[in-house]
C-alpha cells in the first residue's frame, strides 16, 4: 500500500485475493493512511512554497539562498567525504531547473590513473 503525490491510496494485492480481504486490510490501516496522507500533503505544500519563491528576483535574495544552501550542503559533503575516504576538489553551485546534482567521476579516474602511474614508477 502506498500514498501517491496527489494523496490517493494505491494498494497492490496478489491475483486471486478476495476483495473483502483487501478492504479489511485497508480498514485495519486507516490510521496509517490518514497520517501518510497528511505527511504527503505537508510535503507537497512545502515543495509548492519553495517553488513559489523562484525565481529569485534580487541579488540579495540569491546571495541569501546561496549562503543557506552552503550551510546545509558543506557539512554533508565533509561528512560523506570522510566516510568514503575521498575529498572533492571543488563544489560548485549553479541555478538549475531540472538537474539537481552532477558528480563528475572523471576526476576520480584521473586521480586513480595518476596514483597508478606514480606507484608504477616507484616500484
Amino acid at each position: 500500500m502506498r500514498i501517491v503525490k496527489n494523496g490517493d491510496v494505491h494498494v497492490s494485492a496478489p491475483i486471486g485475493m478476495p476483495k473483502k480481504e483487501v478492504e479489511r486490510f485497508i480498514e485495519e490501516h486507516r490510521e496509517w493512511i490518514a497520517e501518510a496522507r497528511k505527511k504527503t500533503y505537508e510535503s507537497q505544500k512545502r515543495r509548492a512554497d519553495f517553488y513559489n519563491q523562484l525565481p529569485l528576483k534580487t541579488r540579495e535574495q540569491a546571495d541569501d539562498a546561496l549562503r543557506r544552501l552552503k550551510a546545509l550542503i558543506e557539512p554533508m559533503v565533509e561528512s560523506h567525504s570522510k566516510e568514503m575516504g575521498v575529498k572533492p576538489s571543488a563544489v560548485h553551485y549553479k541555478a538549475m531547473i531540472s538537474r539537481w546534482g552532477v558528480c563528475n567521476v572523471r576526476v576520480v579516474y584521473n586521480q586513480l590513473f595518476s596514483d597508478a602511474k606514480v606507484r608504477k614508477d616507484i616500484s
